[in-house]
């Protein structure tokens, strides 16, 4: 049987994903990443003519954002929640990178026009190239390689697991490959079979999200628990339909803004534990305790012993960032837990309603 390892430039894979879904004419185009090991490896099997191949391991490698502006925690929050899915659900091996940011946003255009900086990624190329290596030295590991990859830089690499007796294939995008890889004389010798060219694999890799009748586990669902639904939940996670999400959000909503109290039937924070997948998290008090006024952003030291950021912009009405000061008490909801390293995040930031009251602009 023909044994297989994937190696994925997660990397540059996530940066052509705009033109995956260019070419599938579909702005929403995803991959399933459960599907996408097996289909390279099928990819294979269909050119050397041979059984169902043995797909031995899975390597993605990616960076991820450090040390950046915390108004961009919501998509360094994405990402790490994808590589913890490609993990926990498909069983990827995962190899991620940091990426220093100096505490600057994500995105160019969110920058000053005038500041150049550019974010520099270290070690991915590296870590696939010493990887793919290793195993390629290690007998009876793997017979054929798959990288997906795009970049020359693995040239090297190639050639070194070819002589080392092992095989290589490459998948790759059209037009965001290196000329070497596509080279129809394959005269630098990089791969034992035609490319496999992702654009040609779209219709088995999309990701679709197919109606499928799930239970509600809510506490507070009404009737048939039975709902049909395309959301797809990971291994452990609850599922709550729209209208209990809606329900929670309505009452998170009704305490974070100070719209009247909760009754002992509705959602308590007692229980917001029991749902904590809901989009919506916990709410908490606490005082400000720092506010950096010219950078926008302060923290909270909260009812719970934690710490928690929070952005001028997260402030409720009643709450005026100029007039903010230290040790005022708050109410808040909870966008992201703490951890050892790090403060958690807040949202919906407002003053005690008994504190809205009185305020008067200057005092607190």
């Amino acid at each position: 049987m023909l044994k297989i390892m994937v190696f994925i430039d997660g990397t540059w894979l996530y940066a052509n994903m705009p033109k995956l879904a260019q070419l599938r004419g579909d702005p929403d185009f995803h991959i399933d990443y459960g599907l996408l090991p097996k289909t390279l490896a099928d990819s294979v099997a269909e050119q050397m003519r041979t059984s169902e191949p043995d797909l031995v391991r899975t390597y993605l490698f990616g960076s991820i954002a450090d040390n950046y502006d915390p108004r961009d925690e919501d998509p360094v929050r994405r990402r790490r929640d994808f590589y913890r899915m490609l993990k926990e659900e498909f069983h990827y091996d995962v190899e991620v990178f940091t990426v220093n940011y100096y505490g600057k946003r994500l995105r160019p255009d969110d920058r000053d026009p005038k500041d150049r900086f550019e974010p520099k990624e270290k070690c991915v190329d590296i870590a696939l190239a010493t990887t793919a290596l290793f195993y390629a030295a290690m007998p009876y590991a793997y017979d054929f390689a798959i990288a997906v990859v795009g970049d020359r830089d693995f040239i090297p690499v190639f050639q070194a697991i070819r002589r080392l007796g092992k095989r290589v294939a490459i998948a790759s995008i059209r037009g965001c490959c290196s000329g070497e890889y596509i080279d129809q004389e394959n005269k630098d010798r990089l791969r034992d079979l035609d490319m496999i060219w992702l654009d040609d694999l779209l219709d088995r890799l999309e990701l679709r999200y197919e109606n499928q009748w799930l239970e509600c586990e809510s506490p507070y669902h009404t009737g048939d628990r039975k709902v049909l639904t395309t959301f797809r939940p990971r291994k452990g996670q609850r599922f709550y339909c729209e209208e209990c999400r809606k329900l929670y959000q309505a009452q998170h909503d009704s305490m974070a803004y100070g719209i009247g109290r909760q009754k002992e039937s509705a959602l308590s924070l007692d229980s917001v534990s029991t749902v904590q997948d809901m989009p919506a998290m916990e709410l908490r008090k606490g005082v400000i305790k720092t506010i950096k006024r010219d950078k926008g952003y302060g923290f909270i030291s909260a009812d719970d012993g934690n710490d928690y950021f929070f952005h001028a912009s997260t402030l409720c009405e009643g709450a005026d960032w100029e007039t903010l000061k230290e040790n005022a008490p708050v109410r808040f909801a909870v966008k992201t837990v703490p951890s050892v390293e790090k403060a958690g995040a807040a949202t919906n930031v407002s003053l005690y309603p008994e504190e809205s009251e009185h305020h008067n602009g200057n005092e607190l």
